[in-house]
């Protein structure tokens, strides 16, 4: 047989056998696939199994409360459990509405302990450990602030930064939003706050994501000021540090550059966790009882359109109304007394005599 001839069987053979070794590849990394899932699942199942015995653990000689749908596993004590779960049942069923009976399947496991450090105690990995001389308003607040209900979809957590929960104090939070307008460093807050609704839902991150930097800090000195202030340390070294010295010297396209390089949601937002979730508790408020269930029915909806449907009225008059209720909030305005002007006018008078009386050229 030639050379050529043997070439070409050669050839042949690996081409026939390339669909063979790919077939096999693709059988083995099938097989090590369904492999790793029947090994999650048994450690699934192991996790669970784990639980459910330390949550038996945690309940045994332990009573439960009912209060509407909530249930309360806890040791006997005089922590105020009943009368706290009786004030904030109210305020957990007008934030969820029919969905907070779900909470009757999720009772919260809190375990009463002396405050007292030095006593020993069983270890327990469910539940809260609370010390028993706790007062009412702060149980109140602890429930408030742990509500076990199943956690929302990811677009409206990542959009909220954090979990849903009950207002505890609906007038501070309003009042640190209205700060926040007045001082963030971004055009968009400052805007809204001189009443532009368009730049409130900019600022609220209502807006197209992908656009959210020019929205959110459309001049030149603000992304400037942002890469040179919040992400100095990250910019200034390696293959990106040539673009941020480009940048501090005044080039803005690499200012740009350097912050949409940054990853997942690292672009600071103009307002923070308060403004939206106070925008949150209007529109279910506005929404009434099923407020809730219209806000997480369409998971894959754009946020505004989801906040429009639990409130029932056009985001625009949604965030107009939050807006108005941010202004009207501004933090009283601390006045002195009139004696305070004589007082720090003699304080000063006093320091001024001590340094005239100092001489400048004492050796120490």
């Amino acid at each position: 047989m030639s050379r050529a001839a043997g070439g070409l069987l050669v050839a042949l053979f690996a081409w026939v056998g390339a669909p063979a070794a790919q077939d096999t590849l693709v059988a083995r990394l099938r097989t090590r696939a369904d492999s790793l899932v029947r090994e999650w699942r048994q450690a699934r199942a192991l996790a669970d199994l784990i639980d459910s015995l330390e949550r038996a653990r945690a309940g045994e000689g332990r009573d439960t409360i009912a209060v509407g749908a909530l249930r309360i596993v806890t040791n006997p004590s005089p922590l105020p459990v009943r009368a706290a779960a009786a004030r904030a049942w109210p305020v957990i069923d007008s934030l969820y509405g029919p969905a907070a009976a779900d909470l009757a399947r999720r009772p919260y496991i809190i375990r009463a302990v002396d405050p007292d450090t030095a006593v020993p105690r069983s270890v327990f990995h469910v539940g809260m450990e609370v010390p028993w001389d706790l007062d009412e308003a702060s149980v109140v607040t602890l429930l408030l602030s742990n509500v076990p209900i199943a956690r929302p979809d990811p677009a409206l957590a990542d959009w909220l930064g954090a979990s849903l929960r009950p207002q505890v104090r609906a007038r501070h939070d309003r009042e640190a939003v209205y700060v926040q307008l007045v001082t963030a460093p971004s055009q968009a807050a400052r805007s809204c706050f001189l009443g532009d609704i368009a730049r409130c839902e900019d600022a609220l991150g209502l807006g197209d994501a992908a656009s959210a930097l020019e929205r959110w800090y459309p001049s030149a000195g603000e992304r400037r000021a942002l890469v040179t202030r919040s992400f100095a340390e990250y910019f200034n070294h390696g293959a990106s540090a040539g673009s941020f010295h480009a940048c501090v010297a005044g080039n803005d396209s690499d200012c740009a550059e350097l912050l949409r390089s940054l990853p997942g949601s690292a672009l600071p937002r103009p307002l923070g966790y308060d403004a939206r979730g106070t925008l949150v508790h209007l529109a279910l408020r506005l929404g009434g009882r099923d407020a809730y269930r219209r806000l997480l029915a369409n998971p894959a909806a754009p946020i505004a359109d989801r906040l429009a449907a639990a409130a029932g009225a056009p985001v625009d008059s949604l965030v107009a109304r939050w807006r108005a209720q941010v202004i009207a909030s501004r933090p009283a305005t601390v006045l002195l007394p009139g004696w305070a002007f004589a007082v720090a006018l003699g304080w000063t008078a006093l320091f001024a005599a001590c340094g005239l009386r100092s001489s400048r050229w004492r050796v120490i």
